[in-house]
């Protein structure tokens, strides 16, 4: 699968959720980008919704949070113009159905919140698009997730799932406890849905994703803000830091580089130790010219660089053609 500018079949990309952390200043929104590209994110992504049908008026006080926080679309643009310029990939949440038209003409590729996999208008709308759908799945149960991934199928094909489908494991907890990460459910979705599976983080600290990494995600998405110290919004604190970001990205970078291959190949850096670190067999006393080798007359040590311990056997009997030292490497030129 190619997302982000990557293919994530060798390389790793690094999302940088901004969400609503702008708090509806596009100043802030375009200050946290950058910040973001420089800090080596790969991706950014923000919220895109409209108030009245992404939440009911239960709670007043919640609805006009969302108003005050929301981007309007001129900002968005010019969010995703400067992305273009840095060379990152600006993408958003559509958190209700009608938003994505607009994200269509912007945007190349959709992620859908762990809150709406079960939200089939907006699902289905995603996937209908044509572009690739990055499917969280925090609270789902599997039966869950089937149905929302069969939506996806029905709109774009089953064919049109290895390519155009992410899912993103992810325990919708904020914090999530670490002993509750069940990262393991990173190769269960790869193994069960035949997809690229990477990590949505909401575990403090660093180890999850890194874990997450190893256990082969190669997309992992995490909270960013330029500073948490002084912010009352809930996703700050769960946030890393410019510093903190460009630090992850080294690392998630290194592991992803460190896993190489299923299999067990011989790894070029151990060739030369296949001779120098293996015994090879060797003269157990002075042994002259013409003496016809007993097993007594052979002991092991290193290098293996001509008869290895596993041929010793097939030295008795032969005749030496040349006198050796004790502890000499018994060379093949010197058997008959």
């Amino acid at each position: 699968m190619r997302l982000f500018g990557k293919d994530l079949s060798k390389d790793i990309a690094v999302v940088a959720e901004i969400g609503l952390n702008h708090e509806g200043d596009p100043e802030a929104a375009m200050r946290m980008l950058k910040l973001a590209a420089e800090a080596g994110a790969d991706a950014i992504k923000f919220q895109t919704y409209t108030t009245h049908r992404h939440v009911s008026s239960a709670d007043p006080e919640r609805v006009a949070r969302l108003q005050r926080f929301a981007l309007q679309e001129d900002a968005f643009r010019r969010l995703v113009h400067e992305g273009e310029q840095l060379g990152v990939t600006v993408f958003s949440t559509p958190l209700s159905e009608d938003v994505v038209p607009f994200l269509d003409t912007l945007c190349p590729v959709f992620k859908i919140a762990s809150g709406d996999l079960t939200f089939e208008p907006v699902v289905r709308a995603a996937a209908r698009t044509g572009k690739p759908v990055v499917l969280s799945t925090g609270m789902a149960t599997v039966e869950e997730i089937d149905t929302a991934v069969d939506w996806i199928r029905e709109e774009r094909g089953t064919d049109g799932l290895a390519d155009g489908l992410l899912l993103m494991h992810c325990v919708s907890a904020y914090p999530t406890p670490p002993e509750q990460a069940n990262l393991r459910s990173i190769p269960f979705l790869a193994d069960r849905y035949g997809v690229t599976v990477g990590y949505s983080n909401h575990v403090p600290g660093s180890e999850a994703m890194l874990a997450a990494v190893a256990l082969g995600a190669p997309v992992v998405e995490v909270h960013f803000t330029d500073r948490r110290e002084g912010r009352t919004f809930r996703d700050h604190h769960l946030s890393l830091e410019p510093a903190e970001l460009s630090a992850l990205v080294g690392s998630l970078r290194a592991i992803r580089t460190m896993l190489g291959t299923h299999g067990k190949p011989v790894a070029e850096a151990e060739e030369a130790g296949r001779q120098t670190n293996r015994k090879g067999v060797v003269a157990a006393r002075e042994l002259p010219s013409g003496t016809v080798l007993a097993d007594t007359d052979m002991q092991y040590g290193r290098p293996a660089t001509d008869f290895t311990a596993a041929e010793r056997p097939l030295l008795i009997g032969r005749r030496l053609t040349r006198s050796l030292k004790a502890g000499e490497i018994i060379p093949r030129d010197a058997v008959a």
